[in-house]
């Protein structure tokens, strides 16, 4: 579960420097980088990973659930 964090941090910080390397910021713009888009996809992707992986952890009641939800800001 840390290493589908970590690399979601690391896709935000990617997320983050194609955004200044175009100096566009704007999701809605045509010109937003492709790159940027297939990286969010990618990011949003792993954040439901992690919830559900979380979810599945908290059945087995070993209580990592709430670190992980706490994490993305899912906590209950």
């Amino acid at each position: 579960m840390d290493d589908l964090d970590r690399t979601m941090q690391l896709v935000e910080c990617d997320i983050a420097a194609e955004e200044e390397r175009s100096g566009i910021f704007d999701r809605s713009d045509a010109a937003y980088p492709v790159l940027a888009i297939a990286l969010a996809t990618r990011r949003d992707n792993l954040k439901v990973t992690i919830a559900s992986l979380a979810k599945r952890l908290a059945t087995k009641g070993d209580g990592h659930q709430d670190n992980a939800l706490d994490r993305l800001g899912y906590a209950s």
